[in-house]
């Protein structure tokens, strides 16, 4: 058993808390607004009322906000003591997580392990949590942040903030593209739910592809994919811009005389992951 101060307890950071208190560890739990651990509370958590108090004996330090600025405030002056291990696991960004690093005392570990998933994930237990640090702060973390879902250690401090940025920057461009998608339905007269239904089943061939070898056969060239955006377009106009900037990478392929290369030609790199 593992004494935890968990700090934050908002839409995520309530069910991963109950999760870790669940499996049998010590909880002690802090939240700007108090109300929102009562639940816990009624389970066996302990309530603080600071998060000085909070991290006081605690092995592990879990927060869970949704700025840096909250991180860095609330572990700024939490009095953290030597040998405790800091599980940063919002989405703050690698620069921030940098300045966490000097902010805490000496003799603190830090792993940053922001989270993949959403609410019900953190509910089930099925989120993947990208872990940046050493490799014996990461395993040391894992042996707990495995309640919560897949633990994979993506590199040493900073990389997992660093993947989190990575990963949502291709979420919420996919959901601004598909939102101009339905549009774009709409304008044609397709019927919503059977756009969806197809948007859903095509989508991920995108990663599948992504993974194909660099001399795997062309499937979708750059200019076809170019001139398909045109089209889209010609429809939309201004009113799809996450698919003129699209665009603009299909039309710059093109003019480098890539308009016959595989549209995987679009990410740089030979590898993907």
């Amino acid at each position: 058993m593992t004494r935890i101060a968990f700090l934050g307890l908002g839409r995520m950071g309530a069910p991963m808390a109950g999760r870790l208190l669940a499996a049998g560890h010590e909880l002690t739990v802090w939240n700007r607004t108090p109300e929102r651990a009562a639940p816990l509370a009624e389970r066996g958590a302990v309530i603080a009322a600071t998060p000085a108090e909070a991290v006081a004996g605690s092995d592990l330090v879990i927060t869970m906000f949704t700025d840096a600025e909250a991180v860095h405030d609330v572990l700024g002056r939490a009095g953290i003591a030597s040998g405790t291990l800091v599980a940063e696991m919002s989405t703050i960004g690698p620069d921030a997580v940098r300045a966490l690093r000097a902010l805490l005392p000496d003799g603190v570990a830090l792993v940053d392990a922001p989270v993949l998933g959403s609410v019900p994930h953190a509910e089930a237990g099925e989120l993947v949590i990208v872990a940046g640090g050493t490799d014996a702060d990461v395993e040391r973390a894992a042996k707990v942040l495995g309640v919560l879902g897949t633990v994979r250690h993506v590199g040493p401090s900073g990389q997992g903030a660093a993947a989190k940025l990575v990963v949502n920057a291709g979420l919420v461009a996919a959901f601004g593209a598909l939102a101009e998608s339905v549009e774009l339905a709409a304008r044609l007269g397709l019927d919503r739910d059977t756009s969806l239904d197809l948007l859903g089943r095509a989508l991920p061939q995108a990663g599948r592809t992504l993974a194909r070898r660099p001399d795997a056969p062309v499937t979708f060239t750059a200019g076809l994919a170019d001139k398909d955006l045109g089209l889209v377009l010609s429809v939309l106009g201004p009113d799809a811009p996450v698919l003129s900037a699209a665009r603009v990478h299909t039309a710059a392929a093109v003019a480098r005389g890539l308009g016959g290369a595989d549209i995987t030609t679009l990410v740089p790199g030979e590898e993907i992951f």
